[in-house]
């Protein structure tokens, strides 16, 4: 203990933030090296900055009609949104990347100050090796809520086996004003600490328990949408991953990211994270009786590598504690020749992600994207206040950028449509895959929509031809990848 404390004071506090600066750099090279946010998610939490700064803090979401957040709003990411709030005029790129900058050096902090607090020699180091791993940095470089679950979640583990009690009460109390899966992601750190104090023989720390416990329902009352909050985070864990993505409903398409890794596509970028989980496990395994902290980290570390056998989006959590786990139950051995040898590995096995690499900092156009003639048309032709009908979910945060003041009809996943009106739900699903000739008559009666906007897919081509047969039906764009149509009728029908 005696040369971890040395370490530790020898870094000190300019040491620390020449780090830290150092790791906000290295993250603006990567979010500058991005032509376009890598998701349309950002773009819905920009447009819910934007909605904030000019309407103060929400208590419904009118832009979004037939989602559940309509009249049970939610701000499930409240601080994220925050943290947009003051760079909303410098456009959505700009505001992206700053809150990305915030937001990887967040993690990339907290995983140098626990390994710092710990006495890890090159901390700093140690810190950057998960971003040698392609497809974690693709996670990484996605300016979503979870770069600060992250953070926090490495914190908290800490904070917890070091009984830092008031630190401890400040991380749990900012989960819930982060993000959505504010107690599932603490209870499992909470359940991988506690199994970590019974492999060393220590009695389970109660008072630990109880201050996660009261910072979270803290952080639950603090915020302004706190009945909704509980709701919605039920609803993400009940109905978004257990029954659909999970439950594989094909009526849901939930995204890539729910999915498990292919066997091809695991050997193709989580092999080398899977080394560093047997090395960091085998390690921490021989120390289990001697050290709580690099053992509470191994049992997290599994957890995930469990989930993300599961669901290929917990590798965010799971490469940045695989190799915490492994620095922390390494170095008290001696062992110099790992840190670089494993920066080499990874390093090397990137180069099989090559194409993964281009496709990030690619500055071809993403699906979702709109280019400025086609933001130009749809302005011009879609009125302020107008009700839109989409064909997906996927895209509205793009046009919520992009056409502000329009309301459309459900944003993030599709479920909340189904939770606020399954049998509404059921009729968007037959309707675009059926194409009935009633088609238009369904999207102005049923959805009240006089504007249709989707993106041009095969699949939906019987769709489109149901609504350009009827009589009152216009296509007004459509240049192969958007098609906008005005579905205005005479008399009853109009609106």
């Amino acid at each position: 203990m005696t040369e971890n404390h040395s370490y530790y004071d020898s870094t000190g506090r300019t040491g620390v933030l020449v780090w830290i600066a150092f790791f906000a750099f290295i993250v603006a090279c990567i979010q500058f090296s991005i032509p376009y946010p890598l998701d349309d998610d950002t773009a819905y939490h920009f447009s819910v900055a934007r909605l904030i700064r000019e309407h103060g803090i929400l208590q419904s979401f009118p832009w979004t009609r037939f989602s559940w957040q309509f009249d049970h709003y939610a701000d499930k990411e409240f601080f994220f949104h925050l943290l947009f709030v003051p760079f909303t005029p410098l456009g959505f790129n700009t505001a992206s990347r700053i809150v990305g900058i915030i937001g990887g050096a967040s993690i990339l902090s907290a995983m140098f100050m626990v390994l710092r607090a710990e006495g890890v020699r090159f901390a700093g180091l140690w810190a950057l090796i998960p971003l040698a791993a392609t497809n974690y940095l693709y996670r990484f470089s996605q300016v979503r809520p979870h770069l600060f679950s992250i953070a926090l979640a490495m914190l908290l583990v800490w904070a917890y086996c070091r009984r830092k009690s008031l630190v401890l009460f400040l991380l749990a109390l900012l989960y819930p004003l982060f993000y959505v899966a504010f107690w599932q992601i603490p209870l499992i750190l909470l359940v991988a600490a506690e199994a970590g104090r019974l492999w060393t023989d220590e009695r389970f720390d109660h008072r630990s328990a109880l201050i996660v416990l009261a910072g979270i329902a803290t952080g639950v009352l603090l915020h302004p949408n706190t009945m909704n909050l509980l709701q919605i985070n039920w609803i993400h864990m009940t109905d978004i991953l257990f029954r659909n993505a999970w439950g594989k409903h094909v009526e849901f398409n939930m995204g890539e990211e729910f999915e498990p890794f292919p066997l091809k596509e695991w050997f193709r970028f989580m092999l080398v994270t899977t080394i560093v989980v047997i090395g960091a496990l085998v390690a921490a395994w021989r120390d289990r009786k001697q050290h709580l902290l690099s053992t509470a980290m191994a049992i997290t570390m599994v957890i995930f590598f469990l989930l993300t056998l599961r669901t290929n989006r917990f590798l965010e959590y799971l490469v940045p504690f695989s190799v915490l786990s492994l620095a922390l139950a390494t170095y008290r051995k001696g062992q110099g020749w790992l840190l670089p040898s494993l920066a080499t590995v990874s390093l090397c096995y990137a180069l099989v992600s090559i194409p993964l690499l281009k496709y990030i900092t690619s500055s071809e156009q993403r699906l979702w994207q709109m280019d400025q003639g086609v933001i130009e048309a749809f302005t011009r032709e879609v009125p302020a206040g107008a009700d839109v009908f989409t064909c997906g979910w996927e895209y509205t945060g793009t046009l919520m950028v992009n056409l502000p003041d329009r309301n459309f009809m459900v944003a993030l996943d599709p479920t909340l449509l189904y939770k606020r009106d399954p049998a509404l739900y059921d009729l968007w699903y037959r309707t675009l895959k059926y194409a009935p000739p009633s088609s238009a008559e369904i999207v102005r009666r049923n959805f009240s929509s006089r504007y249709a906007i989707c993106l041009d897919h095969p699949t939906l081509h019987p769709f489109f031809n149901a609504l350009a047969a009827d009589k009152g039906a216009k296509v007004l764009y459509s240049d192969g990848k958007w098609v906008l149509f005005d579905l205005k009728t005479v008399g009853k029908g109009e609106q």
